[in-house]
Formats: structure tokens, C-alpha cells, sequence
């Protein structure tokens, strides 16, 4: 959804040549998988990164385009609401210190937008769900006034013919009905990239599936939604809820949603991936491009697949597959789990956990979904976003008669080691490793991730302060704490 719009009229017929067309990308596309050239590439390391722009008190300033046009930079682009911004980071090789070269372009993008928010009495903050925000800063005036945004919105309304219904169980349960998506909007993410040889795809894609939900778990960072304690990472339910374009049914069956952790662990290769976006979600925003795929083929170049692509970003899987015809072309993975903050540190050591676990397990992973029924790795990620570090999974073992849980930190902690292994044949040196699986480390330890450091801190300020003033003491102290640059699990609680 980062491509511009330029049309928001739309007939049937729009949508008919759209589905044609579509059709005919996925053809190409298996003609581009099938080339020996496509997607021979080295491993690298990419990450998009949301933010929240907020003033002294904790509350959203809505100064977002102000804020990209003061900073003149391509690569930081508005989201949904008008108190979101978005910075797109150039990839990195994954080697040698590339996950602390990272780290260091987070901080300094912080430094420079603060910089140029202060002349908008305005700071910028890193974290999935902002504590303090109300319901007055949800509806259509919250909403960055771009063509795409109104297109997503009427073309989900739409389809669902009726509002969007969000309910969200916790300690406080959470229900709203809205007719707009600015509630998608609060849900700030740290998405990363990650591109390798297409030859390891699928088990690559496996294991990330399979460790998904530890990291989700170890990475929780938005436990607070209006003053609702709800999930400790509450951006899963709200993101899919809030989205939700499907009708409700009367017959007993429910078409598939189109934010969802998957369906089936993968046999063949990416195509099944695109294929499964393409025959089971309708199209929202139906725009086709001149150009047709097979023309591109015709004359040995590797198609755009316009209207693939602009599909593709419009279904919202927590992990999703990526197809780039840059260069020779690759397909990445694009993991959208993770949250935004607390520190640039936490951060990269979320994207390091993650990625070294993905390639260290890919050579495990083959006779380990055999022990894990897809449902039960599905039902791990929503455990774990619903429990964070405290929950208890479902975890697969060679030597098993049967499925049996366990704690997700004993996971975590044993996973370590094996995800440190990963980034070493990645070629990251040691200091990097041991900088980043260290804040993990401490993080497993201590039991503090940034959703139990908010939690704890909430209920220690609400001893002695009104909710309203104790929510927003902890989003004060958050943002000093951000700005110490010490990871979560060194945060004292409130």
C-alpha cells in the first residue's frame, strides 16, 4: 500500500480486467521461478520502521507530512493516521557488523526527526500502540489525507458491507465498532526484510514460521490499547480485526481473512504463496498496469507484475512473501510480527533472534512440522501474542509420542545458542552476536520485554496517580528511557 493512487473510481469491468490480469502474472511469475538466473542472491537485511509523533504530554501530534516535507527524505513516507510516519532503511549485507550498523542508522534517524520535530512542538517514539491515546484520535479527520488510504477504506467497507467490529479479551476487555480504519493505523510495526537464495525458500519459509512465535513472544511491545490492558502484543488482534473486509456468513463458513499467520506449511515454493493471495482475496484496488508480463518475457526481461504486486500488498500475512524484479530478481520474506520499540537495540536484537534462528533452523525444520500439525504453530503465534513471554507453547521435538507445551521463555532460552549459530554462518561477526543474542538474553532472564516493563510500571504509578495521569507519566518515562538507548530488560519498573 506504499505505491500512489491515482484513480478512485472504479467499474465492474475495472475489477474484471484486474482478475485477467492477475491471472497472468501468476503465469509469468511461474515462468520467472523456473529461470536459473532469478533469485541466486546473497543473504541481506531489510527493515521499514513506524513511528509514533507525539508532543511533551504524550499525545499524538497530527504533523506527519509537515514532518516529510521539513526532512526532504524519499525514504520516509506517511502512514495511515496523521500522527504516523514511516522510514524505509536501505539493505544490508548480512555480515560482519551489519545488525549494529543498523542499530546506529535507527538512533541517528531518531536524532534527525527530533530534530526536525521540534519546530511542531513534537518527538518521535518508537512502540507498537501509543498508551495515551483516546478515542478522539481515532476517526476519518486522523486520517492522512491520501488517495490510497480513502480507496483501502471505501473498498474495505465495501466488500464488508457493514462496520468493523473489534473485540480484544484481556484484563480489561476491549470493544468498539468503527466505520473507518484509523484503528489499523495505531498498530506500529518493525518490519523487516529478509532475501537469500530462493534454492533454501521453503525451508527457510518453514522456519520461520516455527520460531515466529517465540520471538512475537520474547519481542511483545504493545500491551495497552484506550487504558485497556489487553494482549501483550495487541497489534495482532487489532491489526486483523480492524481490517477485517470479510461478510459475515450465514451458511457455517467464513472466507479466508486477509491478515492471518498462514495456511498450511509450505511443500513446493513461493508460487503456492502467491497463487493462495491471488484465488482466495478479492481484489481491493483493481489498477492495471500498460505493460503486459508476457511481453516483458518475450524480450528476456523479468516482468514488473504490476498488478501482483499491488495485490499482494493489500493481503497482510505476518509473514509475506515479496517478489522484486530489480537486478537478476529475488522473492524475500517480509516479517510484519514485530513491534516498533522500545530501543533501536531491542529492535535489531529481535530482527538478529530472528534471523539466526531462521537459518540455523532451516536444516531442522523438515522432520519437525511433521510433529507440529499446522493449527498448533498457528495457535502458538496467537498464544504468544496474547501472553508474551509468559505463555506456554506447543513445541516439537524428534523423540516425541505426542504434543506437549512448554514455557515459551525455556524455549527461547534454548534456541539462543542454536540462533547464534545461524548468524555466525551468515558471516556476523562475534561482537555483533554477542552484542545482540546478549539483549535477548537479559530479556529471557529478567522476564522484561517493553510490554511487561509497561504493564508493571502502569500498575505501580496507579498506586498513587488517576489512570489518565499515570498513563501519561509511563509514555514520559518510556521516552527517556528510549533515548538512554539501554534496552527493556534494563528499564526500572516504575
Amino acid at each position: 500500500m506504499g505505491r500512489e493512487i491515482n484513480s478512485a473510481d472504479f467499474t465492474r469491468g475495472d475489477y474484471r480486467r484486474f482478475c485477467r490480469k492477475l491471472h497472468r502474472n501468476l503465469q509469468a511469475l511461474q515462468t520467472v521461478l523456473n529461470r536459473p538466473d532469478f533469485g541466486h542472491c546473497a543473504d541481506t537485511l531489510g527493515a521499514e520502521l513506524e513511528l509514533y509523533v507525539i508532543d511533551d504530554e504524550g499525545r499524538p501530534v497530527t504533523c506527519n507530512r509537515q514532518l516529510q516535507q521539513s526532512v526532504a527524505d524519499p525514504r520516509l513516507t506517511l502512514e495511515l493516521n496523521r500522527y504516523n510516519i514511516e522510514y524505509n532503511f536501505e539493505p544490508l549485507r548480512l555480515a560482519n557488523g551489519c545488525f549494529s550498523q543498523l542499530e546506529n542508522r535507527i538512533d541517528q534517524l531518531l536524532t534527525d526527526l527530533n530534530g526536525a520535530a521540534r519546530q511542531y512542538r513534537a518527538r518521535i517514539l518508537p512502540v507498537g500502540i501509543l498508551p495515551t491515546l483516546k478515542d478522539s484520535d481515532l476517526g476519518l479527520s486522523m486520517m492522512t489525507d491520501e488517495l490510497r488510504y480513502r480507496v483501502l477504506t471505501s473498498s474495505l467497507q465495501n466488500m464488508r458491507q457493514r462496520a468493523f467490529e473489534i473485540n480484544i479479551d484481556g484484563v480489561d476487555p476491549f470493544s468498539m465498532v468503527r466505520d473507518d480504519l484509523t484503528a489499523e493505523g495505531v498498530c506500529t510495526s518493525f518490519q523487516v526484510h529478509y532475501c537469500f537464495d530462493i534454492r533454501r525458500f521453503v525451508d527457510c519459509w518453514n522456519a520461520l514460521a516455527l520460531v515466529t512465535p517465540v520471538v512475537v513472544g520474547v519481542a511483545a511491545n504493545s500491551p495497552l490499547l484506550l487504558g485497556h490492558r489487553l494482549w501483550h502484543e495487541t497489534r495482532i488482534p487489532l491489526f486483523k480485526q480492524s481490517i477485517d473486509g470479510r461478510r459475515w456468513r450465514r451458511r457455517g463458513w467464513q472466507e479466508p481473512a486477509r491478515v492471518d499467520f498462514g495456511d498450511d506449511w509450505l511443500r513446493q515454493g513461493p508460487y503456492e504463496l502467491f497463487a493462495r493471495m491471488v484465488y482466495l482475496h478479492p481484489p481491493l484496488i483493481p489498477l492495471c498496469d500498460p505493460q503486459e508480463p508476457q511481453s516483458a518475457l518475450d524480450q528476456d526481461r523479468l516482468p514488473g507484475l504490476y498488478e501482483l504486486c499491488l495485490h499482494n500488498g493489500t493481503v497482510w500475512p505476518w509473514n509475506r512473501p515479496i517478489y522484486d524484479s530489480t537486478g537478476s530478481g529475488h522473492v524475500r520474506i517480509e516479517m510484519r510480527s514485530l513491534p516498533a520499540g522500545p530501543t533501536a537495540l531491542d529492535m535489531t536484537a529481535n530482527a538478529a533472534f530472528c534471523i539466526g534462528l531462521t537459518v540455523a533452523m532451516r536444516y531442522r525444520v523438515e522432520p519437525l512440522i511433521s510433529a507440529l500439525p499446522w493449527k498448533y504453530a498457528s495457535a502458538n503465534f496467537y498464544r504468544a501474542a496474547r501472553e508474551g513471554m509468559e505463555a506456554r507453547l506447543i513445541w516439537p521435538g524428534l523423540h516425541q509420542n505426542r504434543l506437549k507445551e512448554q514455557p515459551l521463555r525455556q524455549i527461547a532460552e534454548r534456541l539462543l545458542e542454536i540462533s547464534g549459530e545461524g548468524l555466525s554462518e551468515l558471516g556476523v561477526d562475534d561482537s555483533d552476536i554477542r552484542r545482540q543474542l546478549g539483549v535477548i538474553a537479559n530479556r529471557i532472564s529478567t522476564g522484561r520485554n517493553g510490554a511487561r516493563w509497561q504493564l508493571d510500571s502502569l500498575a505501580g504509578l496507579q498506586q498513587q496517580l488517576p489512570k489518565a495521569d499515570a498513563l501519561k507519566q509511563l509514555v514520559w518515562h518510556y521516552r527517556l528511557n528510549v533515548e538512554s538507548r539501554r534496552p527493556v530488560s534494563q528499564w526500572e519498573v516504575l
